[in-house]
């Protein structure tokens, strides 16, 4: 029990960020933070399920799609390429030389990238990080880009997919789906402003169901 107990408890710090990845390089805080394994889950959904680390806080879903606050209030806008996961399909992703910070991510046969980029006449950076067929992309200022970066590494290192509840799925889905999703998960860089979560919500709205304990929205612990 006490070799659980603290099997667990390493996985919860290198999940929610030691004190030593504040201070961390971007290289650095990816490679730590995607290279471990963990099977910690505390959000569960209809075919898929990951780990939201205590600096967030889900305040909307839609379908596919879900926003967080974190401790500074920024706002984190999560997409799930349940398609792409499907058909496993492969990442194509070339390394931006304009950005402020681009690197193509490999880690346990999981593709990825992250992608920042200072936003013009603004003190605001934009965070585009996908990984495992999950992106999250964020409006940050400079300080807090380690933050968010240990964020968005602990729910995208943690999403899993369960692919048989997903066969029911896509079928249903990747016509509408597909075509919603192919302009999200690619890099939007320089092109991206603030109003774009505005657009974002005006599409998607806020999610009303948070806590009202409806079965495909159950916040549960996995159990091993």
């Amino acid at each position: 029990m006490k070799k659980k107990l603290l099997i667990l408890t390493l996985s919860i710090l290198a999940l929610t960020g030691c004190t030593n990845l504040s201070n961390a390089s971007f290289d650095e805080i990816t490679n730590t933070m995607l290279s471990s394994k963990s099977s910690l889950a505390n959000t569960v959904f209809d075919g898929y399920k990951y780990y939201v680390p205590r600096g967030l806080r889900l305040v909307m879903k839609n379908d596919y799609n879900a926003s967080f606050l974190d401790e500074y209030n920024n706002t984190y806008y999560l997409y799930i390429d349940i398609i792409s996961y499907y058909n496993k399909e492969k990442l194509d992703y070339n390394t931006n030389k304009n950005a402020y910070f681009s690197k193509e991510l490999n880690y346990n046969n999981k593709e990825g990238y992250l992608e920042i980029t200072k936003v013009k006449d603004s003190n605001y950076y934009f965070v585009e990080y996908m990984y495992n067929y999950g992106k999250i992309e964020a409006f940050v200022k400079e300080k807090e880009l380690n933050s968010a970066i240990i964020n968005m590494s602990s729910v995208l290192s943690s999403l899993k997919f369960n692919r048989t509840v997903l066969e029911t799925i896509v079928g249903n889905k990747v016509l509408n789906y597909k075509e919603d999703t192919y302009d999200v998960m690619k890099p939007k860089g320089s092109t991206a402003t603030k109003d774009t979560y505005l657009e974002y919500e005006e599409k998607y709205g806020i999610y009303e169901g948070y806590g009202d304990n409806k079965e495909e929205d159950i916040i549960e612990i996995e159990e091993n």
